[in-house]
């Protein structure tokens, strides 16, 4: 997120003494020279002389900012606040001195406490018909959407996703970053609709944004189990390769081999499916998974190898069960796949496994 601090338009009144003068002009003269923590030191001359000198407590909250001092900046800016809405109450400033103290809190993630500056500095600005800086409306929909208050945070989204005319890399990443919290935000409510709309935003963006081809991958993948759509498992498989190129890793593998699963791409889900159990060796579902692509693509027999491991973690898991009844049944080893077949249905008594245990009784009886 681009975040400068605002800086000072505070009108300085005249003080007492030519050497309060002399400080302000050198600490004004280093602070745009980017030379803070010198600058620093003249202005905190000034308030021991002038203790009601707004600007110079400004300008300490300023120098404290561009140091990365954040949590030692609320307090001078409060200060300057204070005397600002005394001495010049239709100031600039003020907003700006709200703002930088937002910002301040959500750099430190303190995103409760960043709530009501940022609101604030917007208030103060939208009143006064000024412009709203587009880093603030970020900040604070962020911070809503860290405390989970994503109603408030959406509305703050839609309006600083919105493109301009300024074209630069950094401003394209963060539109991309907002269209990645709104798509997080629609998954967490089960829209994906919604949620892949965004996130589709969000990739094209930012291409190389692996939480943004993460989530956009497990939402269509929902989606399409939700519509059985051949469709979305597809475009889901697309983007998880898009992930590999990106992130070769377990997590990248365990959404990929899911994807190739629900697209129906049973030789292409065999490899990173296998990688996943072998790394998880007490994992029953990563041992499902391999299971299962390997029976669909026809490599019977280590797909027997791979069941049976399924059963011995999870010896309860109907769809491991009745997947190896169904690879027996294929090399018709109809005595093992009845054995299974029987086991399955006493423990879910599904009318689909009492026809498979018809069907391979009556196989097995045909037999030699």
């Amino acid at each position: 997120m681009i975040i400068e601090a605002v800086a000072a338009t505070v009108t300085i009144f005249l003080y007492a003494t030519l050497a309060a003068a002399s400080d302000w002009d050198r600490g004004v003269s280093l602070y745009n020279k980017g030379e803070y923590r010198a600058a620093l030191v003249e202005f905190q001359d000034i308030v021991m002389e002038r203790a009601d000198a707004a600007g110079a407590w400004y300008y300490i909250g300023l120098c404290e900012f561009k140091l990365k001092r954040y949590d030692r900046v609320e307090l001078p800016l409060s200060h300057a606040i204070d005397l600002l809405e005394i001495q010049t109450p239709s100031s600039a400033d003020i907003a700006g001195a709200w703002y930088t103290i937002g910002i301040s809190h959500y750099l430190q993630a303190r995103y409760e406490k960043a709530i009501e500056p940022l609101k604030r500095y917007i208030e103060l600005n939208s009143k006064a018909a000024r412009e709203i800086d587009r880093s603030a409306r970020t900040a604070l929909a962020r911070s809503y959407f860290f405390l989970d208050r994503f109603d408030d945070a959406l509305p703050l989204l839609a309006s600083a996703g919105e493109k301009t005319s300024i074209a630069n890399s950094e401003r394209t990443k963060e539109i991309a970053a907002n269209f990645y919290y709104r798509g997080a935000i629609f998954f967490k409510k089960e829209d994906d609709d919604h949620a892949i709309a965004a996130l589709h935003e969000a990739v094209k963006g930012n291409p190389e944004d692996v939480p943004a081809l993460e989530l956009l991958c497990e939402s269509l993948m929902r989606k399409a189990r939700k519509s059985n759509s051949d469709a979305r498992w597809n475009e889901a498989a697309e983007v998880a390769e898009k992930l590999k190129a990106i992130r070769d890793d377990l997590k990248t593998a365990n959404i990929l081999g899911r994807a190739y699963l629900g697209a129906q791409r049973f030789d292409s889900a065999v490899g990173p499916l296998e990688k996943l159990a072998k790394a998880n060796p007490e994992n029953g579902q990563a041992w499902l998974y391999y299971g299962i692509s390997l029976s669909r693509s026809g490599r019977l027999r280590k797909a027997m190898e791979a069941l049976e491991i399924t059963i011995q973690l999870m010896p309860e898991s109907i769809p491991a069960l009745a997947e190896l009844g169904y690879v027996y049944e294929a090399d018709k080893q109809y005595q093992q796949a009845l054995r299974v077949y029987e086991k399955a249905y006493a423990a879910s008594g599904e009318a689909a496994l009492k026809e498979k245990i018809d069907r391979v009784r009556a196989l097995a009886s045909q037999q030699p």
